[in-house]
């Protein structure tokens, strides 16, 4: 959800119709906005819903003008699409295509809301109480549990947040050079340390470390049979034996 504030009155885009029925109560939404009517709710060529602002004719061959949050349209130029994704443009009276001042005003506004709920979920305060305080404007419980749920699915909001989870890692002192000497220190110590593997494995882990996106090998380790002995041994000085090592790329 958001909104652009006109003569001192909110206007709104809705991500979706649950959206707009948990924060309007009810209405009838019209599927196709370029025949809707001065002040119907409508869809989105995406499925957001907004309000027609304005309709009216602009020339002498009476060409259909239809405004809303998401800016201007002509409703003949099947072309254009009206997408809510987009977001609210910084000027919503003028025709365009590819608005240069929209997407600054996305960077601006949205993106820094975004990174907001990033930095306060990264902190551990929980999603549902981060979202509140990145988005005060949002009061349905309902709404606020969704949209926070919805965040977190997304790519960008994901690597937001461990991007501010890693800083804060590295605040502490576990950089990568951190982790890797203390594998080092624990291997050649030759004794079994299970606990802190495990600790050390996890902090690798949330801070990203082994995350290679876009791997093109998989490597491929074939371990010994052990007998009830042997894994006793292991257990003992944690020294399984590596048989076989073998590498192939995704195209094998």
């Amino acid at each position: 959800m958001d909104f652009k504030q006109i003569k001192n009155t909110n206007h709104y885009i809705y991500d979706n119709k649950k959206d707009f029925l948990l924060n309007v109560g009810g209405g009838v939404v019209r599927h196709n906005w370029r025949h809707g009517d001065e002040g119907e709710w409508v869809f989105t060529d995406d499925d957001y819903v907004c309000q027609i602002l304005r309709k009216n004719f602009i020339n002498k061959s009476k060409d259909i003008c239809i405004r809303t949050v998401c800016g201007t349209f002509l409703a003949k130029d099947m072309d254009r699409e009206m997408l809510g994704e987009n977001g609210i443009p910084e000027n919503i009276y003028t025709f365009s295509g590819k608005n240069v001042g929209q997407k600054k005003f996305n960077k601006k506004n949205r993106t820094s809301s975004e990174l907001m709920f990033a930095r306060y979920a990264a902190s551990g305060i929980g999603t549902i109480e981060a979202y509140k305080l990145a988005f005060p404007d949002a009061k349905s419980e309902d709404y606020i549990k969704s949209r926070s749920e919805k965040l977190l699915k997304t790519e960008r909001i994901d690597k937001m947040i461990s991007k501010e989870i890693r800083a804060k890692l590295e605040e502490e002192g576990v950089t990568d050079n951190w982790l890797i000497e203390r594998y080092k220190t624990i291997a050649d110590a030759a004794e079994s340390d299970t606990a802190k593997l495990r600790s050390l494995d996890s902090l690798a882990r949330i801070s990203g470390l082994f995350e290679i996106a876009q791997s093109k090998q998989e490597k491929l380790e074939i371990w010994a049979g052990f007998s009830p002995e042997q894994l006793e041994e292991v257990k003992k000085h944690g020294k399984p034996e590596l048989i076989a090592h073998a590498e192939k790329t995704q195209n094998d």
